[in-house]
């Protein structure tokens, strides 16, 4: 083995290691309330969407969610879905919305990152059958808003051993887009907008 890959491996190990300790002595583990989220924010108003179901639930191995549409105006409302994992656990993870979407029929025609906040979230277009939909998501990990799940995963193991913290949530927006030619950039703008109005309030609903 070279000296390269030997330091690699050293480093992998060490890393390993010091978040296994971690692990075995956690912090104060932080308490959701997604609950605490308005229904009121700003101009948008919001009301509970329909629960998921048990097989739903258990296949995403939250902690906590909150699934709720928002409306403006007479503006067809958007939805709202916040899965919040207070630690990691075996077997479970994110459940990434460009890998579980086609699993439920739902194909991405158009991929792309997006600036928001400090951050960047995911942009997708997605289309089933002749419904469409624009859908804005990241992931919130200790007041990051980061796009990437590798970038993600990267930061809860290095929190995991500095703050001895590995929870995060996947934030998802989804605008629906008319039948007859919606536009894309007029749903983006929406659903940009509304993510600004919902950034403020993320870090009040755990803690």
């Amino acid at each position: 083995m070279s000296r390269v890959r030997l330091s690699v491996a050293i480093l992998l190990i060490a890393g390993t290691g010091a978040l296994a300790a971690a692990a075995r002595t956690p912090g104060r583990l932080p308490q959701p309330a997604l609950d605490r989220l308005p229904y009121q924010l700003d101009a948008w108003k919001g009301r509970d969407a329909a629960a998921l179901d048990g097989d739903t639930l258990q296949l995403l191995g939250a902690d906590a969610y909150l699934n709720r549409s928002y409306a403006q105006a007479a503006a067809t409302p958007i939805g709202l879905y916040i899965a919040y994992y207070a630690e990691p656990k075996p077997g479970v993870s994110i459940h990434s919305p460009l890998h579980c979407l086609p699993g439920t029929g739902w194909e991405p025609i158009e991929v792309a990152t997006v600036a928001l906040g400090a951050g960047h979230a995911r942009r997708l277009v997605v289309r089933k059958n002749d419904d469409r939909a624009l859908v804005l998501y990241w992931y919130s990990v200790h007041g990051r808003v980061l796009a990437n799940e590798v970038a993600s995963r990267a930061w809860l193991l290095h929190d995991g051993v500095r703050l001895r913290r590995g929870d995060a949530a996947l934030v998802r927006i989804v605008v629906p887009l008319s039948s007859r030619g919606g536009s894309t950039a007029a749903a983006e703008e929406r659903a940009l907008a509304f993510a600004r109005d919902v950034l403020p309030h993320l870090s009040r609903l755990w803690s």
